[in-house]
Order: structure tokens, then C-alpha cells, then sequence
């Protein structure tokens, strides 16, 4: 074998490694005795785009005067570049109790003037920004700091910021999204219109993937370093309930049947899926897949779960009625993720290291056709509007549209990073993009195929679920 053939074969390796899920890698301890606080700068206004300034040291302050340090995700504030954006700007975990607001010390301040950048005096002692606030233990608490731009230089000469500071408030359910974030232990919450960060929800160690059942305003959670399934209550966000399952399972995926009523969670650890009872939280059976399952897509009907075991080239058939293995589906490459077509009688399968797209013919369980798409596919999600297919890939920051009912590539939407997640929200006709490497998730308008927004979120994100998908 020649040596470029050697080279070939290993950076497909390299691509095809890149994209299988990893088991959970220990990353921040899970919240016990302590809370957390995570703060977000608020989009500035206009006004702030000529001011650019620096923070030293941002503290929470104990209702007993006692400061206690947070650490910063950045220091560096140039106004013009957070002109309408919102940003996680710092963390801290704290001991639980009551808290007065928040200190912030600026180090260095500036404006932009007709002669160019002009120094500002900072002030000599930190500013406070006055909210009652309380730390509970074992949950997230999220502030939002806001910049008042009205007076922010006097004389001329000096810096004199107002900050403001929020507690999380309402917002209307149906307008919301979740994103997991695994190496964070959070979920954060947010607003889908204004896509602004609006609440976080503290989970155990590695949550994963996350599916929201809309009309019982539930998410559940596959809480991948603890082997659990977390139920979370989405008007408050908090627990309402804990699924255990077998040491070792590592769930990976979660998928719910349209009533709601039965769970399916797909252990990458143990090779199995569980079969949950959604509504009474207990697992009903247990049944061994393929090789390293990543992802279950339940038929229209909700009789039946596909499930890609992504080391096996397979995909496993499991009858949810009867509750047993039905079937094998031998499928090329590595296939990581299933949709099915508007209609429902074909299944798409995603192969990250495979060219093309198997489609799937669930009546007779084999391969009916291919349909070409390239390497490095990782995700994938159908729209029920028009029945196009989107292929989010692993790497070059692209994803790939097709026609089904002509087996064609058509057309690709240019994205900030690689799609690993991707969620379509029928309400608005619009992709939610999860973007890991960048820390991102961004949102695309489905028929002009254009980035709309993009929020921030925390390390790791895995996946997101909104309300209206």
C-alpha cells in the first residue's frame, strides 16, 4: 500500500473517530452543598458603542458584606461588539444564602473621539450593582447585569458605569428553548424570538440529550455521567423526577412516542436501549442493541424505535408496543442519526463516515436507496412543510439540503462551525443549529436560508429542543 493511500485511510480515521459520541469525560463537580451564579452582560445599547472598558474583578456580595469572587469568561468589553448581544460573563460557585447584589471594579476604561481612542478615568472603588438575590444549594441562579450608557463619562475625563442588576422573570413557555450543556452540568433556558438566555437549570454530571414533551411542559434529560434520566418541570425549572438505570448505561439519547407516554433512552455505554414509562417513571424493559447506540427515531406511529449503532453499521428495530428487538437493518458506514420523511414511510439514516444517506423502508426493514451527501454527516432533521432534508456536517461549516423526492443535493446553508445538533421549529419555520466548537447555537430561517441570530452557551453543548418543534 502506497504511502498516500496509508495517509488517506488515516484522516478518514481522524474524521470518522471526530465524530462518534465520547463517553462522558469529567469536566466541573456537580453542584452538593454549594449553588452556582452565573451572570450575563445584557446587550448594550447603542449609545456604549464608542466606550470600551475593562473589569477587574466581578464579586457577589453575602448579605453580611462579605465579597466573594467570580470568574470572569471575559474582561475585555468593546461596546460596539456587544451592541444588542448578550453575553455569559462570569461564574462563580457560592455557598447558599442571601446576597445583596454584585461588585464590579473596572480597571481600564476608553472613547472613541473624532481624535482617536481617548484614556477615561476609572473610579478608585468597585460599583455596585444592588439585587436581592438568594443562592439554594444544588441549583443555578442567573443574574443579568445591565450597563446604563446615560452618564457613563463625566467631565469629560472619567468613567462613571451604572450597572443594574435582574433576576430571571417570566417568559411565555411556548416561546422557549433548552440547550444541554455536558461538561457545564447545565441547561440553559432560553427565549427563541430574542434569543437572549433567559434562565439555567443545574442537572447532574453530563447531561446529553434532552426531549421536551410540549403538552405536559416537561423536559427529560439523559444525564450521561450519572446513568440517569432527569424530569425536569418547564414552567419553574425545577426536578420533579429521576429515572435510575444501570451502572455503566451512559444514556446518550433520549426519544419520546407523540402521546407522551413511553420513553425510549439509548445507552452508548451498555449497548441497550431502556423502555420507560414517561408518565409513571419506571422503566419497563431493557433490550440489547448493536454496538454503541447514539440516537433513537420513533415512527409516526409511535409503535416503533430505530436506533444507529454507530459501531456496528446497523440499525436496530425495537417493537415499543411488545417491548422487544424486532430486527437488524445493515446500513454502510457509521450511522449516528435517523429522521423520517414527511410522509413517514421512509427513514433517513446519517453515516458520519459514509458518502451517502440510507433511506430506509420500514414495511420491508432494508435499504431502498442512496442518496449522496459527502462525508462527515452528523446530524439531520426533515420539515413538515416542505419534506427538504437538512444534513448538518462534521466539519467545513456547512449544511447540506435535499430534494428527497428527487434523491438530489440541491442546495447547502454556510454556518459559523459544524452542526453536531439541529432542531426545526415548526411555528416559525426556522433551524436551530447547535455549534460546540464555537459555543453557539444559531438560528436559521428556513426559507431564506440565512443566520437570523445566535445565542452563547455554555462548554460542551450537546443538544437543543424548543418548544414548538
Amino acid at each position: 500500500m502506497t504511502p498516500r493511500r496509508l495517509c488517506s485511510i488515516f484522516l478518514l480515521l481522524i474524521m470518522a473517530g471526530g465524530c462518534f459520541p465520547q463517553e462522558y469525560t469529567h469536566n466541573k463537580e456537580v453542584l452538593t452543598d454549594e449553588g452556582e451564579v452565573l451572570v450575563y452582560l445584557e446587550p448594550l445599547p447603542q449609545e456604549a458603542s464608542k466606550f470600551s472598558f475593562t473589569i477587574g474583578e466581578i464579586s457577589a456580595v453575602r448579605d453580611d458584606g462579605v465579597k466573594i469572587p467570580l470568574s470572569l469568561y471575559f474582561s475585555a468589553i468593546n461596546g460596539s461588539d456587544l451592541v444588542g448581544r448578550q453575553r455569559l460573563l462570569a461564574t462563580g460557585i457560592l455557598p447558599p444564602g442571601g446576597y445583596t447584589g454584585l461588585s464590579v471594579k473596572t480597571a481600564q476604561a476608553s472613547v472613541q473621539s473624532e481624535e482617536g481612542e481617548v484614556a477615561l478615568l476609572v473610579p478608585g472603588e468597585p460599583v455596585t450593582a444592588p439585587k436581592l438575590f438568594q443562592v439554594n444549594r444544588r441549583h443555578a441562579t442567573t443574574l443579568f447585569l445591565s450597563l446604563n450608557a446615560s452618564g457613563i463619562v463625566t467631565r469629560g475625563i472619567s468613567f462613571t458605569p451604572d450597572f443594574s442588576l435582574a433576576t430571571s422573570g417570566g417568559v411565555l413557555i411556548n416561546l422557549t428553548g433548552y440547550v444541554s450543556n455536558s461538561a457545564s452540568n447545565l441547561i440553559l433556558v432560553f427565549n427563541k424570538k430574542t434569543m437572549e438566555v433567559v434562565n439555567v437549570i443545574a442537572t447532574g454530571r453530563g447531561p446529553k440529550g434532552i426531549v421536551v414533551d410540549q403538552n405536559r411542559t416537561r423536559a427529560y434529560v439523559a444525564v450521561s455521567g450519572e446513568d440517569t434520566v432527569e424530569i425536569y418541570d418547564l414552567f419553574n425549572g425545577t426536578a420533579i423526577g429521576r429515572v435510575k438505570l444501570n451502572f455503566g448505561d451512559s444514556p446518550l439519547d433520549l426519544a419520546l412516542t407523540p402521546d407522551g407516554r413511553t420513553l425510549v433512552s439509548v445507552n452508548y455505554g451498555s449497548n441497550t436501549v431502556s423502555i420507560i414509562d414517561a408518565l409513571s417513571q419506571i422503566v419497563l424493559r431493557r433490550i440489547v442493541v448493536g454496538e454503541k447506540p447514539t440516537s433513537a427515531t420513533i415512527d409516526p406511529s409511535g409503535l416503533k424505535a430505530y436506533i444507529t449503532n454507530s459501531q456496528s453499521s446497523t440499525v436496530s428495530v425495537v417493537d415499543l408496543s411488545q417491548r422487544t428487538f424486532t430486527a437488524t437493518i445493515t446500513v454502510e458506514g457509521s450511522p449516528v442519526r435517523g429522521a423520517f420523511n414527511r410522509v413517514g414511510d421512509r427513514l433517513y439514516v446519517v453515516s458520519s463516515n459514509s458518502p451517502n444517506l440510507s433511506v430506509i423502508d420500514p414495511s420491508s426493514l432494508r435499504v431502498a436507496d442512496k442518496i449522496f451527501i459527502g462525508t462527515g454527516g452528523v446530524s439531520i432533521k426533515v420539515s413538515r412543510l416542505n419534506g427538504l432534508t437538512f444534513v448538518g456536517k462534521s466539519f467545513g461549516g456547512e449544511i447540506a439540503i435535499l430534494d428527497p423526492s428527487s434523491s438530489m443535493f440541491i442546495d447547502s446553508i454556510r454556518i459559523r462551525g459544524n452542526a453536531a445538533y439541529m432542531t426545526i421549529d415548526r411555528q416559525e419555520n426556522t433551524l436551530f443549529v447547535v455549534l460546540p466548537e464555537k459555543r453557539l447555537v444559531q438560528k436559521i430561517n428556513l426559507t431564506s436560508k440565512k443566520i437570523m441570530a445566535e445565542i452563547e452557551v455554555a462548554e460542551v453543548a450537546y443538544a437543543v429542543a424548543v418548544m414548538g418543534e
